[in-house]
């Protein structure tokens, strides 16, 4: 009954090149970098809210489906002239009722599906931020602190010679 359901949107990643590497300095690429990881972020987050938003609608049309199902379960179980009706009433109750465990599965299945998908969603965001933040922080410069600034004034590397 169910159709698997397929993202609304798609996520193309964008390389630099070597060449624009190379033109732009440091400070700029950092830029470029950060720039293009917040337009990855918010691709993602947009393709989430689309995939869940989807996803909302189709649950919320399984659960109308359900309880219209369950209304005419009910009204089945409601007949009035039973001996005449009992054996197609049965038969249709089962039939309902088959229809019913089968929707309660596919809406099960479903949520499974969106929160697996939005789990992805923010394993591959996370992942993203942490290499661009890696690249970030490898290519900015270390500055010394305090501390070793303190060491090599007290030992310098090269003492000067005495004569």
């Amino acid at each position: 009954m169910s159709q698997p359901m397929e993202p609304t949107g798609t996520v193309t990643e964008v390389q630099p090149t070597s060449d624009t590497m190379e033109s732009t300095p440091p400070a700029e690429g950092r830029r470029t970098q950060l720039k293009i990881v917040r337009e990855k972020i918010q691709s993602l987050s947009k393709d989430v809210e689309g995939f869940r938003k989807s996803h909302e609608a189709s649950n919320k049309k399984l659960e109308a489906n359900l309880a219209a199902l369950r209304k005419d379960l009910s009204a089945h179980s409601v007949s009035k002239d039973l001996d005449r009706f009992a054996k197609s009433t049965e038969a249709n109750t089962k039939r309902l009722e088959k229809q019913i465990a089968s929707l309660k599965t596919d809406l099960t299945a479903l949520k499974s599906h969106v929160s697996k998908e939005a789990a992805k969603s923010r394993a591959k965001e996370k992942d993203t931020l942490s290499k661009a933040l890696a690249k970030v922080k490898a290519k900015a410069p270390k500055k010394p602190t305090i501390k070793k600034l303190a060491i090599k004034k007290l030992h310098p590397i090269h003492p000067k010679k005495k004569q």
